[in-house]
């Protein structure tokens, strides 16, 4: 099935469920993050670090029976690898914009902290889909000299010092999502929480020598993108409850449609 049909049956299968639920949260969410690369098969030649990023996104949650939920999640998330070539000691540095897309099984648990404080903590195990939109970072030489490219995308090979060219890339990654969190009432129909979650990214970013940069010679094993991004992420967010009477939503719904 293409992906465009795919699209379709999805968004009509959304818009039906919509117009069958009176209650559901909306929110916004931001948070920090660390991501690490995984090389699977150059454990010895390349040497992973941490890369500081951020995201952040949009959230709706539909109640369901016995403390469990339904979340969809959408936003936008700043990723990156760092990374040293052992051998020679070259350092290098990439930074990478995505656009970030999760759904969920949320199962809660009373957290009693005071008698007036409504409070939960919850669990949820996802699946996760980035699209890689673009990217930029830094290579250093063992001579030290710093040089700053882009990412050009599905152009061949290049001789530019200024830019590396991808080839036969992945530009939709799939991952696992496990988090764990806690919500807090503040006002009638409003909340606060807070998220620790651990993405495990599945899929390679590309081939062993995906990419290439022009002009610089003996470095095609340094810049492997056989490799999968592991993340950890802190996020904070607010949340405002909405309850419908029955129907009304889904004329809501009927009526833009």
């Amino acid at each position: 099935m293409s992906l465009t049909k795919t699209s379709v049956l999805l968004a009509l299968s959304l818009c039906s469920f919509f117009s069958n639920a009176q209650k559901f949260s909306l929110g916004l969410k931001a948070g920090v993050q660390g991501t690490y690369t995984n090389f699977n098969d150059q454990r010895d030649t390349l040497k992973s670090g941490v890369a500081p990023g951020f995201s952040f996104g949009g959230l709706i949650i539909f109640p369901m029976k016995k403390e469990y939920s339904f979340i969809a999640e959408g936003g936008y998330s700043k990723q990156g690898r760092r990374w040293e070539y052992t051998p020679n000691k070259d350092k290098w540095t990439s930074t990478y914009s995505f656009w970030e897309m999760s759904m969920a099984l949320n199962k809660s648990f009373r957290l009693k902290i005071k008698e007036y404080i409504n409070s939960n903590w919850y669990v949820n195990v996802r699946p996760n889909v980035n699209y890689w939109i673009n990217g930029k970072g830094t290579m250093v030489p063992y001579t030290g000299r710093n040089q700053s490219y882009t990412m050009v995308f599905d152009q061949g090979t290049g001789y530019s010092y200024t830019k590396i060219h991808v080839n036969n890339e992945n530009r939709w990654l799939y991952g696992i999502n496990l988090g764990i969190g806690t919500t807090f009432t503040t006002l009638k129909n409003q909340k606060v929480f807070a998220e620790l979650r651990m993405t495990w990214g599945q899929t390679y970013l590309g081939r062993r020598h995906s990419e290439s940069l022009g002009g610089t010679q003996g470095i095609n094993e340094e810049m492997s993108l056989k490799c999968n991004l592991k993340k950890l992420n802190f996020s904070v967010g607010y949340l405002f409850k909405r309850d419908y009477p029955k129907g009304k939503f889904g004329n809501r719904i009927q009526n833009v449609i």
